[in-house]
């Protein structure tokens, strides 16, 4: 998908938004119920995770998932959709716990109550953001990003 710098980080920055508020307006909707304040919910709490998703995903989650890749598949020689499909499960076994614990600390700061916390919403948000990356997140952001950068894609 990227071919560039520029490309892997507006990559990056469309993934990290989208995802970020969907994993909000998940969790907000599962702490109130769905309704239609939560879309505004998240939209306006998500900023602080925004930040630390960025982060986690372009500094520490992509190096490693990009190796892991490349060890397991072979580009051009295998079919893109499993490269796809190894990417987005890589990521989003580092990206959940790195997350859920960053959430968890920001929200309730470093308490004994913190590890189990932690656990209880990475067991709730693990599925999740699994499938919602594999089936919803994933093809829209690649959608969007192939949309903007068409010209420089099919040259």
């Amino acid at each position: 998908m990227p071919q560039t710098k520029f490309q892997d980080l507006t990559f990056t920055c469309i993934m990290v938004l989208i995802f970020v508020y969907v994993m909000t307006f998940y969790n907000a909707g599962l702490e109130n119920g769905v309704t239609l304040a939560t879309f505004g919910y998240a939209l306006t709490h998500m900023w602080v995770e925004v930040i630390g998703a960025f982060i986690a995903q372009r500094y520490i989650a992509s190096p490693i998932v990009k190796r892991l890749v490349r060890r397991v598949f072979t580009p051009g020689e295998d079919k893109p959709i499993f490269i796809i499909l190894a990417t987005a499960g890589f990521t989003v076994s580092m990206m959940a716990p790195m997350m859920t614990l960053y959430v968890s600390i920001c929200h309730m700061g470093l308490c004994p109550e913190l590890p189990g916390h932690w656990l209880t919403k990475l067991v709730q948000n693990f599925p999740f953001a699994l499938c919602a990356q594999v089936f919803y997140v994933g093809p829209l952001v690649r959608l969007i990003f192939r949309t903007i950068f068409k010209k420089q894609l099919s040259a």
